[in-house]
C-alpha cells in the first residue's frame, strides 16, 4: 500500500537522510562514497564530479556523514559559480541560475521530480527553506542539459542526493543538537532548538540496510520592513481635480520626462513589523536489499512537515488623492515621481494580522538496480510523492484594522536621498484620548476585518525505466544509455473569504475595546540599518495590541459573537486545477577516443516528450450585460457555479551533444550544445475567463487563461576551459549562450465573449435613438424604458435581438524571445599540507531584454539577470575546520507588479562556520555558525530609487551545537 506523501518533505526528509535513496540509472559499479571528511575532502570530491561529468557540471558534497557546508541547501547553492539566492525571513529559499528564475529550474531529489507548492498559487519553483541539509550527502548543479536527464529547466538542473544504507556498510550514526540564536527576535525564544540525527545499519553479510533520518528545528524571529505599497500611475488629472483649497502642484519633470508624460503617486507608506514562529520536522526510513550481487531493491518513505505561525503589524500612512480635496501640497521630480504628498484626513493605521499555515509532504519510492548481464545495467524507479500548503487554525492572512483617525496632515517625503521617506503627521489635538497632542490607548477606533484562506496541492506519480550497455571497447562507441519515463502531475489551488466584515467604518467606537490590549512602542530600534529609519522615523511610535483580545471584541461587538476565520468548510471564492501527463524516451551515445593524440569524449543524444493538459478552474460564467443607468454598467452571473474544462498538448525533440578533450593530463576543454526546455507558468495556464464587471462601452475587458501554452524553448552553447593543476585545485573559465523562444507575454485582441450582447446597440436602442432624434427630449437610457413601459432607471439587461459585443480579451501567448549570455570564472587553490585553502568565482550575465523604466503598461522583462561573485577562505587541519564567507548579487530586476519593473539593490552577506574534533571524546564535534554576521540587509524600489517599495531589515543569526559521529 503506497502511503500519501508531500513535496518539500520528500526533498526535506530525502535530503537529510545520510542514509537513502538511489540514483536511478547508475552505472554498474558506480559506488558513491558517502562518508568524507573535512572540508578539503569535500571539496576534492567536487571537483572530481565537475572533471569527470559530460557537460558543465558544478556540486557541492557533505563534509561527512550529518554534516553540509551550510544549514541552508540554498545558502550552499549560492556559492557555486552562476547561482544567486533569493531569500525569504533572511534565509535562502530559491535559486536564480544564469539568469534564470525559480520557474526556469528544476530540482530533483534522487533524480525523481518533487511536488512543489505555495500558499497562494500554483508553481513550479522549489523552496529549499524547506529543506534541513544534515541528510544531504551531495548537489549536483547541471548547467547543461542532457538526453538521460529530466526536462524542465533552461536555467539548471539541480539534483539533491542522500546516501544508501548498503554504500556504506555497517553500523553508521551521527547525533547533532543545537541551540539556534536569532538576533532579530523580540516575542518568542531567544534559544530555539534543533535535533537531527543519522542511523543506519547492515544486515546477513551487508545484503539488507535501514536507514533512519530524523530532524526538527524551531526558530523565533521578527522581520521588520518599510514598504509602499505601490505607485498609481498617470493620475495627474485626479490629482489636478481633487487638490485642496489654496494647494499646488510643483512639477520639476525634465524634458525627456514630459515627454513620455508618466508620473508615479505613491499609495501610502508604512511600516510592517512581523514576529514570526516556525517549526520543521523532517523524517525518512529506507530498506534496502540486494539478493544478490546483481540485484539492488530500495524502499524508501519522506515525510516533512513545516509549521509557520505569524503576527503582524502594518502601521503607517496612506494616501487618497482620488478623495476630494484632501491634497494639500504635492512635488513631482525629474523623473515624474511625486516625490513629496501631503493630504489632509484619516488613520495612522494599525493593521494587524494573524497567519497561520503548514507545508505537509510525504514520498514513496521504490528503486530496483540489475545488472542484467556483465555489460547491460537496468534500472526501475517508482515514486508516488504529494505536498499541501494550507492555512489552519483561523487561515492564513486573518486581520482587522484599529487605529487612531485623529490625522490632520500627513505627509511622505522622498526628496530627501535617505533609503526610507522621511514622514509626519500633524494630530488633531481635540480628538478622542489625545494626550500631549499624541493620540492615546483610548483614541484607536475600528474599520473592518476579514479572513483568507488558501489550500495550495500537488501531486506527482512517476514511472522511469533507464538502461546502461557498456560497451567493452577501449575506443569508440562506449556505452549507449536508453531509457523512458512517466510523469502524472496535477497542481490545485483554492481560496477561501470571509469578506469584509464592518467594524464600525471608524464611526466612534473607541469603547469596544478595552485600553488595556493596547501598547505603546518606540520605533527607534526599527530599520536603523537604513538611512531615514530608527531614531528618523516621525512619529517615533506605534501601537501594539493584543491580536486575541482585540478581536474577541470585534467578534462580539460586530460578528454576531461568531469566531472570525476563513470558511474553509465552505464554497471556495477560486478553484483552479491542472493535469500535466508527459511520456518522454530517449537514447544517448557515448564514445571516447584520440584526435591528434589529444583523448576526447563524445556524447550525443535526443529525448522526446509527449505531454497532455487538462485544466478546469471553478467559476461563475457571464450570462448577461446589464446597462444600469445612462452612465453605469453591470452583468448578470450565472446563478450556480460550474467547472470549465480546457485541453492542451505538445510534443518536444531535445538534441544535445557534448564534446570534451584533455589538452593535457590538466587542462580539458569543452564544448557543449543542447535543447532544453521549461514548461508554462501555471498561473497562466488556468481555465479561467474573467469579464470586468463594470463592461461601461470603451471599458469592455476580460482576462483568460490559456492551458495551450507551450513550453519556454531554449537552444544552449557552452565552451569551457579547465585547468586542474594540483590537488584540489583548479581554475575555470566558461562562456554561455542560451537562445530562449516561446516567452509568454500578455495579449489582447478584440472579440466576442460567448452570447455576451450591447443593449445600447440593438433595436431598442435604434428605436429609442429615433424618438430622442424626434425631440423627446430624454437621454437614452430613459427611452429605451419608456418604449418598454418600464420606470424610469429600470436596468437595462440584453436581449436576443442585441449585437454580440466586443471585449479586449487579454491572454497569455507565447510570443517573445531572448538571448542571455555570459561568463563564468572559478579558482579553488589549496595551499600545500597547510590546512589554508580559498574559493572565488564570479560570473557575469548578460541580455537584451532590459525594462524600460519610463514605459507604462506590459513590457517583456526576465527577472533575476545579475552578477554574482563569491569570495571563500577556509582552514582544515588536525580537527580544526573554519571558513568564511562572503556572497555578492549585484542589482537585479526582481519582476513587475501590475505592469511595475521592480529591482532589488545590490547585496552582499558574510558567513563563518567553526567545528571542532575534540581530543577527548572520539567522534564528537564541537559548531559554531553565524550567518549574515554584519546584519546586511535588502532594498528593493520601483522604476527609479526614490520609488521605494521595500526595505527589509535583516538580522545576524547563531548556531552553537554538538555533533556526534560514530
Amino acid at each position: 500500500m503506497f502511503y500519501k506523501k508531500k513535496l518539500i518533505c520528500t526533498s526535506i526528509a530525502m535530503a537529510m537522510a545520510g542514509t537513502v535513496l538511489p540514483v536511478a540509472a547508475q552505472s554498474p559499479g558506480m559506488i558513491e562514497e558517502v562518508t568524507v571528511t573535512g572540508i578539503r575532502g569535500s571539496l576534492q570530491r567536487a571537483m572530481d564530479i565537475k572533471r569527470d561529468s559530460k557537460g558543465v557540471v558544478d556540486a557541492i558534497s557533505a563534509e561527512d556523514i550529518g554534516k553540509f557546508p551550510d544549514t541552508n541547501l540554498a545558502e550552499s547553492l549560492q556559492r557555486i559559480t552562476g547561482v544567486s539566492i533569493d531569500r525569504s525571513n533572511n534565509e535562502g529559499s530559491k535559486v536564480t541560475v544564469r539568469g534564470f528564475g525559480p520557474e526556469f529550474n528544476l530540482v530533483t531529489l534522487n533524480n525523481r521530480q518533487m511536488p512543489t507548492t505555495e500558499l497562494t498559487r500554483s508553481t513550479r519553483s522549489f523552496d529549499f527553506a524547506n529543506l534541513a541539509s544534515e541528510g544531504v550527502s551531495g548537489i549536483e548543479v547541471y548547467k547543461t542539459s542532457g538526453a538521460t536527464r529530466q526536462s524542465g529547466g533552461i536555467g539548471s538542473t539541480i539534483n539533491i542526493k542522500t546516501a544508501r544504507p548498503l554504500d556504506n556498510p555497517g553500523f553508521k550514526a551521527s547525533l547533532g543538537a543545537k541551540a539556534l540564536m536569532d538576533s532579530t527576535n523580540e516575542k518568542g525564544d531567544d534559544i530555539t532548538p534543533e535535533i537531527s540525527g543519522i542511523v543506519s545499519n547492515t544486515f546477513a553479510d551487508d545484503t539488507f540496510g535501514v536507514g533512519l533520518f530524523l530532524s526538527s528545528q524551531k526558530r523565533d524571529s521578527r522581520s521588520s520592513k518599510g514598504e509602499v505599497a505601490s505607485w498609481r500611475e498617470n493620475i495627474d488629472s485626479i490629482v489636478n481635480s481633487n487638490l485642496a483649497p489654496g494647494a499646488s502642484v510643483v512639477d520639476n519633470r525634465s524634458a525627456e520626462a514630459l515627454a513620455h508624460g508618466n508620473t508615479w503617486y505613491p499609495r501610502n507608506y508604512e511600516l510592517q513589523i512581523e514576529d514570526i514562529s516556525r517549526t520543521r520536522t523532517n523524517g525518512q526510513l529506507v530498506f534496502q536489499y540486494a539478493p544478490t550481487d546483481a540485484i539492488t531493491t530500495t524502499l524508501d518513505y519522506t515525510y516533512s512537515k513545516f509549521e509557520n505561525e505569524s503576527e503582524r503589524l502594518n502601521t503607517g500612512i496612506w494616501f487618497a488623492p482620488d478623495a476630494d480635496g484632501l491634497i494639500t501640497q504635492a512635488e513631482i521630480d525629474s523623473n515624474g515621481t511625486y516625490a513629496f504628498v501631503e493630504e489632509t484626513c484619516c488613520d495612522y493605521s494599525a493593521n494587524k494580522a494573524f497567519n497561520e499555515s503548514e507545508n505537509e509532504n510525504n514520498s514513496i519510492g521504490l528503486n530496483v538496480d540489475w545488472q542484467a548481464t556483465d555489460n547491460l545495467n537496468l534500472n526501475f524507479d517508482f515514486h508516488d510523492s504529494d505536498a499541501i500548503s494550507q492555512g489552519v487554525g483561523r487561515g492564513d492572512s486573518v486581520f482587522l484594522i484599529l487605529a487612531a483617525p485623529n490625522i490632520v496632515t500627513k505627509s511622505a517625503d522622498f526628496r530627501t536621498g535617505t533609503d526610507l521617506p522621511l514622514r509626519n503627521i500633524v494630530w488633531d489635538t481635540n480628538f478622542v484620548g489625545v494626550e500631549n497632542g499624541l493620540p492615546t490607548a483610548a483614541s484607536q477606533d475600528s474599520l473592518f476585518g476579514e479572513a483568507r484562506g488558501n489550500k495550495t496541492e500537488s501531486d506527482i506519480t512517476q514511472f522511469q525505466f533507464a538502461g546502461t550497455w557498456e560497451n567493452d571497447v577501449d575506443s569508440g562507441i562506449t556505452s549507449i544509455e536508453f531509457g523512458m519515463a512517466h510523469t502524472d502531475y496535477t497542481f490545485r489551488t483554492r481560496s477561501f473569504y470571509s469578506g469584509q466584515i464592518a467594524a464600525g467604518w471608524y464611526g466612534g467606537n473607541q469603547d469596544v475595546y478595552d485600553n488595556s490590549i493596547f501598547t505603546r512602542e518606540s520605533l527607534n530600534d526599527i530599520l536603523d540599518e537604513f538611512s531615514g529609519g530608527g531614531g528618523d522615523l516621525d512619529p517615533d511610535f506605534y501601537y501594539d495590541w493584543d491580536f486575541e483580545k482585540g478581536i474577541a471584541a470585534f467578534e462580539e461587538e460586530f460578528n454576531g459573537g461568531q469566531r472570525l476565520q476563513a470558511p474553509f468548510g465552505g464554497t471556495p471564492q477560486s478553484d483552479h486545477e491542472i493535469n500535466e501527463k508527459t511520456f518522454a524516451t530517449y537514447i544517448q551515445f557515448n564514445a571516447e577516443g584520440d584526435f591528434n593524440d589529444l583523448p576526447v569524449t563524445l556524447s550525443g543524444g535526443i529525448r522526446y516528450e509527449d505531454t497532455d493538459i487538462s485544466a478546469s478552474s471553478l467559476q461563475r460564467d457571464t450570462v448577461a450585460l446589464v446597462w444600469q443607468g445612462p452612465t453605469e454598467w453591470g452583468t448578470n452571473l450565472a446563478s450556480d457555479s460550474s467547472f470549465s474544462d480546457e485541453k492542451g498538448d505538445y510534443a518536444v525533440w531535445l538534441p544535445n551533444i557534448d564534446f570534451s578533450v584533455e589538452f593535457s593530463e590538466d587542462l580539458v576543454g569543452r564544448v557543449s550544445y543542447s535543447q532544453s526546455i521549461s514548461r508554462p507558468t501555471l498561473d497562466d495556464m488556468r481555465a479561467t475567463t474573467s469579464v470586468t464587471s463594470a463592461p461601461k462601452p470603451g471599458e469592455r475587458t476580460a482576462d483568460t487563461g490559456n492551458p495551450d501554452l507551450k513550453p519556454f524553448t531554449s537552444d544552449n552553447f557552452d565552451l569551457s576551459l579547465e585547468w586542474y593543476f594540483d590537488e584540489s585545485s583548479y581554475v575555470s573559465v566558461g562562456y554561455f549562450r542560451k537562445l530562449v523562444d516561446n516567452f509568454i507575454v500578455k495579449q489582447t485582441v478584440d472579440q466576442t465573449i460567448g452570447d455576451l450582447r450591447d443593449p445600447q446597440s440593438g433595436p431598442r436602442a435604434m428605436q429609442a435613438q429615433m424618438d430622442i432624434d424626434n425631440g423627446s427630449g430624454n437621454n437614452l437610457h430613459d427611452q429605451i424604458n419608456i418604449n418598454l413601459g418600464n420606470a424610469t432607471g429600470t436596468p437595462i439587461v440584453q436581449d436576443s435581438a442585441d449585437p454580440l459585443a466586443n471585449f479586449r480579451v487579454t491572454t497569455p501567448s507565447n510570443l517573445e524571445t531572448a538571448t542571455l549570455y555570459g561568463f563564468e570564472v572559478a579558482a579553488q587553490y589549496m595551499f600545500g599540507e597547510s590546512g589554508f585553502g580559498v574559493q572565488a568565482n564570479a560570473t557575469i550575465v548578460k541580455g537584451d531584454i532590459d525594462p524600460d523604466v519610463s514605459q507604462t503598461g506590459f513590457q517583456f522583462v526576465l527577472p533575476g539577470l545579475s552578477d554574482s561573485a563569491n569570495l571563500v577562505a577556509f582552514y582544515d587541519k588536525d580537527g580544526l575546520q573554519a571558513r568564511i564567507a562572503y556572497n555578492w548579487r549585484d542589482e537585479f530586476l526582481r519582476g513587475t507588479e501590475n505592469n511595475q519593473p521592480q529591482f532589488t539593490e545590490e547585496y552582499g552577506q558574510v558567513d563563518l562556520n567553526v567545528s571542532y574534533e575534540t581530543p577527548w571524546v572520539e567522534g564528537l564535534t564541537v559548531i559554531f555558525e553565524g550567518i549574515n554576521v554584519f546584519d546586511d540587509s535588502q532594498r528593493v524600489y520601483n522604476r527609479f530609487d526614490n520609488q521605494l517599495r521595500t526595505a527589509t531589515q535583516f538580522g545576524a543569526r547563531y548556531n552553537i551545537g554538538v555533533r556526534y559521529t560514530y
